[in-house]
């Protein structure tokens, strides 16, 4: 295989499905092929002809390095590239069924258990052997060694060399019998068109990139350098993107060379600060750092370093003074360690800065105030004050004083002019502030309603404002506030907040805001909808449109920063409908860092009603959760305390669904908690997911079953990714956390966030106020498409577009499904069409653009935000 642009091959096939393989002049035999083609199926893929025929031409050797480096690839998408072996090795069998008893047997075996004695329980002698390192001795007649992976007392990792552990060291077990959904994989021709088509869809999108997306940004950059220099559009919309691309073209090409192309883009002082933190290898949301420190806190005070000191000095060192204990205290900083900036590109960086507008300048630093203090350490603007002196005045305001002690003057920026108008209640003097930034105004126009209140004159230079600015605004804000407006009419339940952050958090707060007046929503409402289709209609048009129904019920899109990297790209809030009859099956892996720290990371799940009231769990304190007639409605594969680099560790948990909505559950909530209190995005690898399984027996992972698989992030305690409504056979994926405490977090001790968190997001999109892919493919198709076939379950409707009919009248005929006939889904040897999946089910014309939720049998789909753009 070409070494060349491997990491981009992996990018392109995982993303894609597309596989890059020169011709080569041999012939591979049929026996080889058919290998290759079963290895690959038992991670669910299938190979087109056009691959088989291309692999077909490759010599021994050439055929196994490009087999050896598709099936690495795509195990890895999958979690498949791990062994998964649970504390209980017989797992769903053999589970013990009473957890208390089992703990019991460990305590006492822990504390009375001796070398060379008899068995505590059994009376038994020369059964027990002593376990490496933890030194437990353990009866293998008390304990099946044949069923245990780990100590059975401590449940840490040892060596398995122990008699304890023979036979059945690793019980080898064969692939269920499954009924698979495979995943078509395809040729690829040309790869720097492929990658060049990849990145320019990134510097297209209209939000801020996921951290997949990011990677695989970073990638495209670091293997094709300077060419991507050439692939660069006239405009991006998004800053943080533009400081992504930049920022690893700094580090990759010539400085100051690249500095000078990427000044075009760089409108602000904060784009450069953000360009410096990708360069520097930090993060460019510029939401800072924690770490914890260990501090002295008097007993029974406040938090205080050196207060033990301070009263042995008052009181000459009495012995009797009590003794201060250390604490951890959470520190958060805003700066990053800044890679190493040479002269000539400190010149570039302030003689950009230096051509933009002086009181923009300052107050566009001031809102990062504390990395432009920290920054200009290394910028040294003062060295430059008199060729760059904006800069250096600049620099003085952020510092509070100029070089020589001398006070900096006092500024006034435009974000508190406007929170001075909004508190003095006058919206006029708002809008005229904003009506410079349209975006703003965008995005404070509730809050301008709120502040014009019952004034129609001033309620009606708000709206005239917001309708003139809709034309400058962004589609991902217009499609927020598409779904927003609508829900404005009256209070909602809970107000849910999306702050910037790593990970997302359950941010919410009473909703307090007046409604606003229906004409106010009618005539934004209106502006908005006309301003998403017009922009639309401008996009290459299709006969054809196909949209899946099930898509109303994935959310488009949002605060993609903090989405977790996952092989489906899930956006936060949407449902997926589950089949009857198969067991979830949740799985866990973690690797603990090669530098020997060790920490405990916990899968469980939590059982409430339809009121959120708590019904039980399963989990490392209680096993199996059973129902009234003793069969298993959830059962644990065993607690593992320890994930040793490199193999780690895995629990599962299996959810028999039937069996918990006969128990009266509504919801099973899956909680990842951060145990021992190491950060989840300090260990060496860590993730988790959802198979759907109907074999039960075989491998305890299948990677031809994963429908989900998402890696931990952050540095919270407690992760609940997705909630099972087994009433309606629905997943809710929320990945939302808790901050959880410092350590022994569990779900008895997540409860309170449990209950609060997952009904209010639940409820929060439900309630429409973030519109779903559904919405956003139709808006596409009423503005791009001539024919437009809806499916829904077990039929498809179609729609027609009337001779000289408006894209706006097109669209209200569809939702209201007037004029509907039945279907006929396009072949696969006609002209392209746009389509909108679930499930990439349809083989679809050459030239289709398509997004598809499950990839499935497509080939290239844009994703989600693509839509946005």
């Amino acid at each position: 295989m070409d070494a060349m642009y491997t990491a981009t091959r992996e990018v392109l096939l995982r993303r894609q499905g597309l596989v890059f393989v020169a011709p080569g002049r041999a012939a591979a035999s049929e026996r080889h092929l058919q290998a290759i083609e079963l290895e690959l199926a038992q991670l669910g893929y299938v190979v087109s002809r056009r691959l088989r025929q291309r692999l077909a031409t490759l010599a021994p050797d050439a055929l196994a390095l490009q087999a050896r480096f598709v099936a690495t690839a795509l195990a890895a998408q999958v979690g498949g590239n791990v062994r998964y072996t649970p504390l209980f090795r017989r797992f769903p069998e053999d589970v013990p069924k009473d957890t208390s008893e089992l703990y019991l047997r460990k305590v006492l075996c822990h504390f009375l258990q001796t070398e060379g004695q008899p068995c505590v329980f059994c009376r038994r002698v020369g059964t027990t052997h002593v376990l490496s390192p933890c030194m437990h001795v353990v009866c293998d007649h008390c304990f099946d060694g044949a069923n245990y992976s780990a100590c059975p007392v401590c449940e840490h990792h040892v060596d398995r060399e122990s008699p304890f552990f023979k036979p059945g060291r690793f019980l080898e077990r064969s692939l269920p019998r499954e009924k698979v959904r495979f995943k078509l994989l395809d040729l690829g021709e040309d790869l720097p068109a492929a990658a060049r088509g990849l990145f320019e869809s990134f510097c297209a999108r209209k939000q801020v990139m996921s951290p997949i997306d990011a990677g695989d940004l970073g990638t495209l950059v670091n293997e094709f350098g300077e060419q991507v220099l050439a692939w660069l559009p006239d405009a991006i919309a998004v800053r943080e993107n533009v400081a992504r691309i930049f920022g690893a073209l700094l580090r990759k090409c010539n400085a100051p060379a690249t500095f000078a192309v990427a000044r075009a883009h760089l409108a602000t002082a904060t784009d450069v600060l953000r360009t410096l933190a990708v360069y520097s290898d930090a993060d460019p949301s510029l939401q800072g750092t924690s770490e914890k420190r260990w501090v002295e806190q008097p007993p029974g005070g406040s938090l205080a370093g050196g207060f033990a000191a301070k009263l042995k000095q008052v009181f000459g060192g009495a012995s009797t003074l009590p003794k201060a204990k250390m604490v951890a205290l959470t520190i958060h900083k805003y700066r990053f360690k800044v890679a190493p900036l040479r002269r000539p590109l400190r010149r570039a960086v302030l003689a950009h800065l230096e051509t933009m507008h002086p009181d923009g300048l300052i107050e566009d630093m001031l809102r990062h105030r504390s990395y432009w203090q920290w920054l200009g350490q290394f910028l040294h603007p003062h060295e430059f004050a008199e060729r760059f002196p904006n800069v250096a005045r600049a620099f003085a305001v952020v510092r509070k004083k100029a070089p020589d002690g001398t006070p900096a003057p006092r500024f006034v920026g435009f974000h508190a002019a406007i929170e001075a108008a909004a508190r003095a209640g006058d919206a006029a003097a708002m809008i005229e502030r904003l009506r410079a930034r349209p975006g703003e105004l965008g995005r404070r126009f509730d809050h301008a309603l709120r502040v014009a209140g019952a004034d129609a004159g001033a309620q009606d230079v708000v709206i005239s404002a917001f309708v003139a600015a809709a034309p400058r605004l962004q589609n991902p804000l217009l499609l927020t506030l598409h779904g927003h407006l609508p829900t404005r009419g009256r209070p909602a339940a809970v107000r849910v907040f999306w702050p910037k952050g790593q990970v997302t958090r359950g941010t919410s707060a009473p909703d307090r805001r007046a409604p606003l007046a229906p004409r106010a929503l009618a005539a934004a409402g209106e502006a908005v909808e006309h301003e998403l289709l017009r922009r639309l209609a401008d996009k290459p048009g299709f006969e054809t449109c196909v949209l899946d129904e099930g898509l109303r019920a994935v959310i488009v899109p949002f605060n993609e920063r903090t989405a977790s990297r996952a092989a489906v790209s899930l956006p936060r809030g949407s449902r997926v409908a589950l089949p009857a009859g198969e067991v979830v099956r949740l799985f866990l892996h973690w690797c603990e860092p090669e530098d020997g720290h060790t920490t405990d990371i916990d899968l469980s799940v939590a059982f409430y009603d339809d009121k959120w009231e708590y019904l039980g769990v399963c989990s490392y304190y209680q096993l199996r959760f059973d129902g009234p007639d003793g069969q298993p409605i959830a059962q644990s594969s065993g607690d593992l305390r320890s994930g040793p680099f490199p193999d780690g560790a895995a629990e599962f948990v299996d959810v028999h669904r039937e069996r918990a909505r006969a128990r009266g559950i509504r919801y099973a909530v899956m909680v990842v908690n951060n145990y021992a209190g190491m950060a989840f995005s300090r260990l060496e690898r860590a993730w988790a997911g959802m198979m759907l399984r109907a074999d039960l027996g075989g491998k305890q992972f299948d990677a031809r079953k994963v429908e989900l698989k998402f890696d931990l992030q952050g540095d919270n305690g407690v992760f609940m990714p997705l909630v099972l409504d087994v009433a309606e056979s629905t997943m809710h994926w929320l990945d939302v956390y808790s901050t959880g405490q410092l350590a022994m977090n569990n779900v008895a001790t997540s409860n309170g966030a449990i209950t609060k968190i997952c009904p209010e997001m639940i409820d929060y999109f439900a309630s429409g106020a973030r519109i779903s892919m559904f919405e956003l493919a139709l808006l596409h198709a009423a503005a791009r498409g001539r024919q437009v076939s809806v499916r829904g379950a077990g039929e498809a409707r179609g729609f027609a577009r009337m001779a000289n009919e408006s894209a706006e009248s097109f669209l209200r005929r569809i939702r209201a499904g007037e004029g509907a006939s039945p279907a006929v889904l396009p072949a696969a040897s006609g002209p392209p069409v746009f389509a909108a999946l679930v499930r990439g089910d349809l083989e679809l014309p050459a030239g289709s653009v398509c997004y598809a939720l499950f990839r499935e049998q497509v080939i290239a789909p844009i994703a989600a935000s693509d839509l946005l753009s």
